[in-house]
């Protein structure tokens, strides 16, 4: 009896996941509707997520210290970090312009390149990918070139750029795809296209946009800042699946592409901007207060700025091929400010709504990577998290 009772329970349990599956896809497709026009699939989805009780929490896990097990100062000013699959991090030390690497367990393993304009040196790094053959890509804004390193940290090629690129999108084994910029007193033109290895363009996504800018001309010196909450083309990559995510965000529409610059889909759902708050104008020119005449303050002084806020300025996709939409929306609590973060499936699906008071900046797997400041020596740290789902 005990043997079938057991029986009896497994398969009752078996049948309810079913049933709670199946009811969880009626759900979905209940709840958020799908059309296809000219070959693009449109995801409608509801203002409420399919799940609005699920919240995630990131543990801390670990922190790469400026100073490995016997005291010896490995990084100084920690800067932009990427995480391969195995869990090796390569972070960024701006005080040399050189790349230091460790394993999972926080253990120096090399440091890759050095300030410089020599083969395999850098005078300012742009980004960093690691190709799928585990080759270390690194893009460099003052000599204009794309740099490779094998997987030990050997320098082995680099190209000069034709144009002037910026951050790294999708990356495969013989191409990657950048923004392209166009930068002129009167315009500014932002281009996303895929280069080959060689420098040559291989795909086009077109033509995106750049915020609202201001500049200003002091004899031989330009100056340029953006308005705040202006729409502006707001790019992710999916690296694992090569689709490329971009929002223009003064509206909550988000457009999939593949790696041919095909656009197969487009996410919305219903959504009230918040307003620009006289607490948020205050805060902006706050940051002038220091030095009211520099060309920054002129500059801040003759905006006009917008009546509501646009959508989103951040979007991220993690291990499980989710997309998280940091939206501008925030409440303070508790002395933090919160800000939410839309969740969606890789189908485009709204899944869940969450309150953070930490964005993560890289996932890698189940762990979630950010960097912060020490509360005691101000000096910034990366940290590993787990991400914690309940």
């Amino acid at each position: 009896m005990k043997y079938r009772t057991g029986y009896l329970t497994v398969l009752v349990g078996l049948t309810m996941g079913l049933f709670l599956s199946l009811a969880g896809c009626k759900k979905k497709m209940a709840q958020a509707k799908t059309e296809t026009i000219d070959g693009v699939v449109l995801v409608h989805n509801p203002a409420v997520p399919l799940h609005p009780e699920r919240t995630v929490t990131f543990e801390e896990d670990f922190t790469y210290k400026e100073k490995d097990e016997a005291g010896v100062i490995r990084i100084y000013r920690p800067g932009r970090f990427i995480v391969d699959a195995q869990g090796t991090i390569y972070i960024e030390d701006d005080s040399d312009m050189s790349i230091k690497a460790f394993d999972p367990q926080g253990r120096y393993l090399r440091t890759i390149g050095r300030k410089g304009n020599g083969p395999g040196e850098f005078g300012r790094i742009a980004d960093m990918a690691v190709l799928p053959d585990g080759r270390l890509l690194v893009t460099d804004f003052e000599t204009r070139r794309t740099s490779f390193f094998g997987p030990d940290g050997r320098f082995l090629s680099s190209f000069q750029w034709k144009k002037f690129f910026s951050q790294v999108y999708l990356v495969t084994d013989s191409s990657y795809t950048v923004a392209d910029m166009v930068v002129t007193e009167r315009a500014r033109e932002l281009w996303v296209k895929t280069i080959d290895f060689n420098g040559e363009e291989v795909v086009s996504f077109g033509k995106f946009s750049y915020p609202e800018f201001k500049m200003l001309r002091q004899g031989e010196m330009m100056f340029s800042t953006s308005v705040p909450w202006s729409p502006a083309s707001v790019f992710m990559g999916d690296w694992k699946r090569q689709w490329l995510y971009h929002c223009l965000n003064d509206k909550y529409v988000i457009e999939a592409y593949d790696g041919q610059g095909r656009l197969f889909r487009k996410i919305d759902r219903p959504y009230s901007p918040p307003p620009v708050t006289s607490a948020d104008i205050e805060e902006f020119e706050a940051r002038f207060k220091d030095r009211p005449d520099s060309p920054f303050a002129k500059m801040a002084k003759e905006m006009q700025l917008p009546k509501v806020k646009t959508v989103t300025d951040r979007m991220i996709v993690d291990g499980e091929g989710n997309l998280w939409v940091r939206t501008n929306e925030e409440r303070k609590e508790g002395g933090k400010t919160f800000t939410a973060v839309d969740i969606f499936d890789p189908e485009g699906f709204y899944v869940t709504r969450v309150w953070l008071d930490i964005f993560p900046a890289v996932f890698a797997g189940q762990k979630m990577y950010r960097a912060s400041e020490d509360e005691e020596t101000s000096i910034r740290q990366i940290k590993r998290y787990r991400v914690v789902w309940k």
